[in-house]
C-alpha cells in the first residue's frame, strides 16, 4: 500500500514522504495512530501545499530571527562578580547569568541557546555566541567587572 506520512516514523520515512508499506502495517499501526494517510492525488496536493506554507513560514521566522540577531549583536551585557588576585573570579559566570541579564535588557533568551564553551572564570570582555534560530547566531559582548564590596 502506498501512503503519505504525516509524521516521522522510525525505519519507514520522514513527514511528507510517499512510502510503500504492507497493508497490515498501514491498517493496524499507521492509520489508527494518524501517522499516515492514503496516497491519493488530492492528498498529495494537500501535503505539497502544507510543505509550501511551512517553507514560507520558516523563511519569515528566519528573517525575523536575523533582525533580532543584528539587534542583539549591538548589545553589551555588563556583569559583576567577586574576584581575587589577578582578576580570577570566585566562582564563574554561566550562561544562566547571561540569560538573566539579557532578560533585564528585554531579550527572552533561554540559557540553552547561549553557547558558552566553558564558564567565564576571569574578569574581562568576552564575545559569546547566542543561537536565536536554527542557523542564526548573534555575538553578544559580555563584560565581567569586579564587584565592589
Amino acid at each position: 500500500m502506498e501512503l503519505i506520512l504525516l509524521q516521522d516514523v522510525a525505519n519507514v520515512g520522514r513527514k511528507g514522504d510517499v512510502v510503500r508499506v504492507s497493508d497490515g502495517y498501514a491498517r493496524n499501526f499507521l492509520f489508527p495512530r494518524k501517522l499516515a494517510m492514503a496516497s491519493t492525488r488530492s492528498n498529495q496536493l494537500f501535503v505539497e501545499q502544507q510543505r509550501v506554507r511551512s517553507a514560507r513560514r520558516k523563511a519569515k521566522e528566519k528573517e525575523k530571527a536575523q533582525e533580532r540577531a543584528n539587534d542583539l549583536s549591538k548589545l553589551k551585557v555588563a556583569l559583576s562578580a567577586k574576584a581575587g588576585e589577578k582578576g580570577k573570579l570566585f566562582g564563574s559566570v554561566t550562561s544562566e547569568h547571561i540569560s538573566e541579564e539579557l532578560k533585564k535588557s528585554g531579550y527572552e533568551i533561554d540559557k540553552k541557546h547561549i553557547l558558552l564553551k566553558e564558564h567565564i572564570r576571569a574578569l574581562g570582555v568576552y564575545s559569546v555566541p547566542v543561537e536565536i534560530y536554527s542557523g542564526v547566531r548573534a555575538m553578544v559582548s559580555v563584560e565581567v567587572t569586579e564587584e565592589k564590596s
